[in-house]
């Protein structure tokens, strides 16, 4: 029995738990502020009477020119919770980034053509080898695969999203094609 607590606190040190704040509506507005997005969160199950997730929403504005954004387009997106980042071009193309409470599992990147239909998802193996995989960092809920130290950005038609160990993958919203640049830069 005396063997036990030590074991358990030994325990705790080992699991790098997480802590996360409940999600909050988030928004994202294009360069040319010509489109407005705004996530309102979803729901986790046996968080509401109905027991069934539901999952975030967007709501889309263009900017009329007399003053005001008018909605023109609402979607349900593939986030259960919410994501974390949320990027808008001046097109109206969406790009979700990664998973509120699961960081780096499921589609870490989303992107939603401007008439709101995927264009492309991506889990972590679109930018990671197997080994580099197993090499992240790993939480209890969570993966740590992006650089914190540098921040994802939008440049006309290409994401630029910094990760981890080092580099920058970069993400075309014509055709969804994924490359890596800057590899040998440090995170």
């Amino acid at each position: 029995m005396k063997f036990i607590a030590p074991l358990l606190l030994l325990f705790s040190f080992i699991l790098d738990a997480d802590s996360w704040q409940p999600p909050e509506p988030m928004a994202a507005l294009s360069a040319d502020a010509s489109i407005l997005v705004r996530v309102e969160p979803g729901v986790l199950p046996n968080r509401d009477a109905s027991n069934q997730p539901h999952f975030a929403k967007a709501s889309f504005f263009r900017w009329d020119h007399q003053g005001h954004y008018q909605p023109y387009q609402q979607l349900s997106l593939q986030n259960k919770v919410s994501p974390l980042f949320i990027f808008v071009s001046n097109q109206g193309e969406l790009i979700t980034l990664d998973n509120w409470y699961n960081s780096g599992h499921g589609e870490v990147v989303v992107i939603y053509k401007a008439d709101g239909s995927v264009l492309k998802s991506f889990g972590l193996s679109a930018f990671y080898t197997r080994p580099q995989l197993e090499q992240l960092l790993h939480s209890v809920s969570s993966v740590q695969w992006r650089c914190f130290k540098k921040s994802p950005y939008l440049l006309q038609r290409d994401f630029y999203l910094p990760i981890r160990p080092a580099g920058i993958v970069k993400i075309n919203l014509d055709n969804a094609s994924v490359s890596l640049i800057d590899g040998d830069q440090s995170c």
